[in-house]
């Protein structure tokens, strides 16, 4: 992993100037200076300060009905694998000192590499802090998952929302995490994805993503195989690129690292999942052994 280490930190070095010569766009400008653009969020949705939270407990928690046992940071809290997740939130919460509120997008190389069930895992970890108000999107029109995961309705969602076909209201669910909401992908109504990330409320619409939320966590196609997260990009603060143990290619973890730097998308760094062994207990465990986050440029990576 030491070569894509080092691409990431180019593809880093390469943002840096290239945000020196180019001045913001208005959307850009919008997200940055944490501008109004959007109807606030009902104010049903508004956690109260005295709103439990996502208790960090040592037992297990029951089954929610039709919730998937992959999510183990709401299941086994205590585990080492969510224990793992919550050096990725520490490393995450690192990274933003002003504690800035943030859209992040989680990708892979290609499918079936964990993205979707790290995006959600990550949702759990940083929604166990009490102040935190937490987003998580489905931004995966072709191969949306997060709503059968969740065991939520797959309903009006991003999509109806770039469309001017929903509200907020009508798009954000509630989740068994009192900080914790959801939007699904919704229904594209037959246009391309590209097309309709494309939309001119696009900017818009995200902005009020930041705004209402400390974390906005965007689950994305994989970035060898289409163009959605290059064009999501242009409103996130950063990427993280899931990549999968024994599994992801080298050369296809490479070209999506140049994919990302070919659109100057922002590399957060990259999520190692994956396992050899089984371990008793939820069927997370038998492929989620080992979970580590590469910060892009860290010494350690260079060994």
């Amino acid at each position: 992993m030491g070569r894509i280490a080092e691409a990431l930190k180019k593809a880093e070095q390469q943002r840096r100037e290239k945000l020196t010569e180019t001045e913001p766009s208005a959307g850009e400008a919008a997200l940055r200076t944490g501008e109004s653009l959007c109807p606030p969020l009902p104010a049903e949705l508004n956690v109260p300060p005295d709103a439990p939270a996502a208790a960090h407990t040592a037992e297990p928690r029951s089954p929610v009905e039709g919730m998937s046992e992959s999510l183990v940071t709401y299941y086994e809290p205590s585990s080492m694998i969510s224990e793992q997740y919550r050096g990725l939130r520490t490393r995450l919460l690192s990274q933003n000192p002003d504690n800035d509120h943030r859209v992040i997008v989680v990708t892979s190389s290609i499918p079936r590499d964990g993205k979707s069930v790290t995006a959600l895992n990550t949702a759990f970890v940083l929604a166990e802090i009490r102040h935190l108000k937490i987003l998580v999107v489905d931004g995966d029109f072709r191969r949306s998952s997060l709503a059968r995961l969740l065991n939520l309705q797959a309903k009006s969602g991003l999509a109806d929302l770039l469309r001017g076909e929903a509200g907020y209201d009508e798009v954000i669910q509630t989740t068994p995490v009192p900080n914790l909401f959801f939007i699904a992908a919704g229904d594209t109504k037959g246009r391309g994805a590209a097309e309709v990330l494309s939309a001119e409320s696009a900017g818009a619409v995200f902005a009020t993503f930041r705004n209402r939320f400390h974390y906005t966590l965007v689950d994305s196609p994989p970035a060898t195989t289409v163009t959605d997260v290059g064009i999501i990009g242009r409103w996130c603060n950063g990427v993280l690129l899931v990549v999968r143990l024994n599994q992801t290619p080298d050369p296809v973890a490479h070209r999506a690292v140049r994919t990302l730097q070919v659109n100057n998308v922002p590399i957060i760094g990259v999520v190692l999942v994956g396992s050899e062994a089984r371990t008793p207990g939820y069927g997370y465990y038998r492929y989620y052994k080992y979970y580590r986050y590469y910060k892009p440029g860290a010494e350690d990576e260079k060994r």
